[in-house]
C-alpha cells in the first residue's frame, strides 16, 4: 500500500466520521423539533378543549337559569299578580298570607339561581358539587328518576381534569334524556387510592353499535377522555339501555 493510498484512507475516514456525526445531529435535531411541535400541538388541543368545556358548562348553567326563570319564578310572580288583582277588588287575609308565602318562595328561588351563577362551580369546578347540583336540577324536573351514589372519600383533582370529567357526565346524561327516552339514570362515583371510577347507566331504548355511525356526542366523550388520559367505555344494546364507564387513574 503506497503513501497516496494511506493518505487517502487517513483523509476519508475522518471526513466520513464528520459527515456521519453531522447527519446524526441533524436527524436528532429534526426528531427533537418534531417532538416539540407535537407537544405544543397537544397542549393547544388540551387548552382548546378546556376552554370549550368551560363555555359549554357556563352555557348549560345559563340555560338552566333561563328555564327556572320562565317555568318556576315566572309562574310564581304571575300567581302573585293574580292575588294582588283579587285583593284590589276584595280584601282577604288568607290571600294576603298566601302572597307573603309565595313572595318568600320566589325570593328563595332567586337566591338559589344567584348562587348557581356565582358558585365555585364556575371558578373551581368541584366535581362532586357540580354532579350533585346537576342531579338536584334534574330531579326537580320530575321527568326522570336519577339516583346518585358516592363511594369512597372524595379526592380533589386538577380543576381542568374535573371539568372534563363533569362535561363527559353532562354530555352522556344529555344524550340519554334526548335520545334514549329513559325514565331512570343511575350515577355512581367511586374513589379508591388509585383511581376514580364513574359509572352512568340509563334504562332507555339503547342502540346497536354495529348499525350506527358514532355521533358527535359519543365522539366528544371519547376525545375528552383521551385528553386527560382516562379510559372510557360505552356499552349499549337495543331495548337494553346504555352505560358509560370512565376510569381516571391518579398515577
Amino acid at each position: 500500500m503506497n503513501n497516496e493510498t494511506l493518505m487517502f484512507i487517513a483523509t476519508i475516514i475522518p471526513v466520513t466520521l464528520v459527515v456521519m456525526v453531522i447527519v446524526v445531529f441533524v436527524l436528532f435535531v429534526r426528531k427533537k423539533n418534531k417532538l416539540l411541535v407535537e407537544k405544543q400541538e397537544r397542549e393547544i388541543r388540551y387548552l382548546s378543549e378546556i376552554n370549550k368545556a368551560r363555555i359549554e358548562v357556563k352555557d348549560g348553567i345559563l340555560s338552566q337559569v333561563a328555564g327556572e326563570l320562565h317555568d318556576n319564578i315566572g309562574q310564581m310572580v304571575a300567581l302573585n299578580l293574580m292575588y294582588i288583582k283579587s285583593l284590589q277588588k276584595e280584601f282577604n287575609p288568607e290571600k294576603l298570607d298566601s302572597m307573603r308565602d309565595l313572595a318568600e318562595s320566589t325570593l328563595n328561588e332567586v337566591r338559589q339561581l344567584s348562587k348557581l351563577l356565582n358558585d365555585d362551580l364556575i371558578q373551581k369546578y368541584d366535581l362532586l358539587a357540580a354532579v350533585e347540583k346537576l342531579v338536584s336540577y334534574l330531579s326537580k324536573l320530575n321527568a326522570v328518576e336519577i339516583v346518585f351514589v358516592l363511594k369512597g372519600d372524595y379526592r380533589k383533582l386538577d380543576a381542568n381534569v374535573e371539568l372534563i370529567i363533569y362535561r363527559i357526565c353532562q354530555e352522556f346524561i344529555a344524550n340519554s334524556l334526548k335520545h334514549a327516552l329513559c325514565d331512570r339514570i343511575d350515577i355512581n362515583m367511586q374513589y379508591s387510592d388509585k383511581a376514580l371510577r364513574v359509572s352512568i347507566v340509563d334504562n332507555g331504548n339503547g342502540f346497536d353499535r354495529t348499525s350506527i355511525t358514532e355521533g358527535t356526542g359519543l365522539s366528544a366523550i371519547r376525545k375528552r377522555a383521551e385528553i386527560i388520559n382516562a379510559q372510557v367505555d360505552i356499552v349499549s344494546s337495543v331495548k337494553g339501555g346504555t352505560s358509560l364507564l370512565l376510569i381516571y387513574n391518579f398515577e
